[in-house]
């Protein structure tokens, strides 16, 4: 076997992704969503492929792809007299951090691998830190715990009985709330997750644990091929799909001046092309039950400006727009297009930011009721939106904020009391709002 071909193998045990989705130009994080935690057990798996010890090796932000990779290694292996010595010379690692494609490059990995059903084979999965404000279990309200992640577990009736849901960024924050709530209520979940594969791993087994059913989705919405995947799975599957939650998201955050092309072409592959994708796939899988319901993701920043949230706004404000036309032209398939804006949203955007206790409690301030929206608020309002309930509802933006936006002092004060606290380019995860 080549130094390639054994790579390949040895990340594909790593992964279990399917060799068909490993070429030489799979980019390690673009195509195959492969964090820094993956990309830590993939060294480790490669050290004792070649007999080599990799973890001290210096990173090289210029390993990007497989066949980087092969390359490294290839490199490492001609440095050794013997197969396992000490390297006299220090090879590249495998990066932290990975550059963003160059501009306009579009994913191009092939077909991703089959739905799973979220089993761990010996993986170990992170928890969020119970201690974190933003994590989704305590964030600052004025001295009150919002409502912790467990909760819509217990909540609501099973009207979703006998339903296929998917929810897309689903592996954690808004998304995997939203998840859990619609596998509450009854709902067959298919959850989806890219870069935090993990964490939609993580959301099967909790789903199921509580008493629902779900299965993973691995793959990238911004990747056609990646979408074709995970549609042909479900109607292979299922069958039939009956609601759709457009929540994955990507985009850099960071005032004009951080962000580039390459940034708001990834945001509105993402938001933008991705929803449009899933909503077109999903229309025919919904038609063959009589219809369904589809619901976006938008965010107080389409329609004010909200301080260093970069391309986040304008990308969110095309989302609505899409919404409307979705619903115009699914409604021939009996199928509904609705959108929920929400924000300020306690969890994973707002730890990203500067002094983010100190620009929550300025929110908060600013807020009729001295509180901000929380996850759990989301998949509520998406919840009723998608049910039978909502029938009459077709094309609208919901706004759900705890009335900050109705607030004059709320949006214009933002940019100049919360500017001391703008990000730095720092990249949303996704799912959040």
């Amino acid at each position: 076997m080549s130094i390639e071909e054994r790579v390949i193998d040895s990340i594909a045990e790593t992964t279990r992704y399917p060799k068909e989705l490993l070429t030489t130009n799979a980019d390690l994080e673009v195509d195959l969503g492969i964090d820094s935690v993956k990309r830590a057990e993939i060294t480790l798996a490669l050290g004792e492929a070649f007999g080599l010890d990799l973890m001290e090796e210096e990173r090289d932000p210029n390993v990007r792809t497989i066949g980087d990779v092969a390359k490294w290694i290839e490199g490492f292996l001609a440095n050794q007299s013997t197969p396992s010595p000490q390297p006299n010379n220090v090879a590249p690692h495998l990066p932290a951090t990975m550059p963003p494609p160059p501009m306009g490059r579009m994913n191009n990995a092939p077909p991703s691998q089959p739905l799973s059903t979220g089993g761990v084979n010996g993986f170990s999965y992170s928890q969020p830190n119970p201690t974190s404000p933003y994590a989704g279990g305590a964030p600052y309200t004025n001295g009150a715990p919002a409502p912790v992640e467990t909760a819509p577990i217990a909540a609501g009736g099973k009207s979703f009985q006998g339903r296929v849901a998917l929810v897309t960024g689903s592996g954690r924050s808004i998304g995997r709330t939203i998840a859990r709530m619609l596998a509450s209520r009854g709902a067959t979940v298919v959850v989806n997750s890219f870069h935090s594969r993990d964490g939609g791993e993580q959301t099967v087994r909790d789903i199921i644990q509580s008493g629902g059913n779900a299965i993973h989705a691995w793959g990238s919405v911004a990747n056609p091929e990646h979408v074709n995947l995970i549609f042909n799975q479900i109607q292979e599957q299922f069958g039939y799909l009956d609601m759709l939650v457009c929540n994955a998201s990507d985009g850099r955050i960071g005032s004009f001046s951080d962000i580039g092309p390459d940034d708001w072409d990834r945001a509105f592959r993402t938001n933008v092309s991705g929803h449009y994708q899933c909503a077109m796939r999903a229309a025919p899988l919904m038609q063959t039950r009589g219809g369904g319901s589809i619901v976006t993701m938008s965010a107080l920043g389409a329609h004010h400006f909200v301080d260093g949230l970069g391309s986040q706004g304008v990308v969110k404000a095309a989302v609505e727009t899409l919404t409307k036309y979705l619903a115009c032209e699914l409604a021939k398939y009996r199928v509904r297009a609705n959108c929920v804006a929400g924000g300020p949203v306690y969890g994973d955007l707002l730890d990203k930011f500067p002094d983010a206790e100190a620009r929550q409690h300025l929110w908060e301030s600013l807020s009729p009721g001295g509180e901000l929206t929380s996850p759990l608020d989301l998949a509520r309002t998406i919840a009723f939106l998608l049910s039978d309930e909502a029938k009459g509802i077709n094309g609208a933006v919901w706004q759900v904020d705890q009335g900050f936006s109705a607030t004059t002092v709320g949006h214009n004060a933002q940019a100049g009391q919360a500017s001391q606290a703008a990000p730095n380019g720092t990249r949303q995860p996704q799912g959040v709002s």
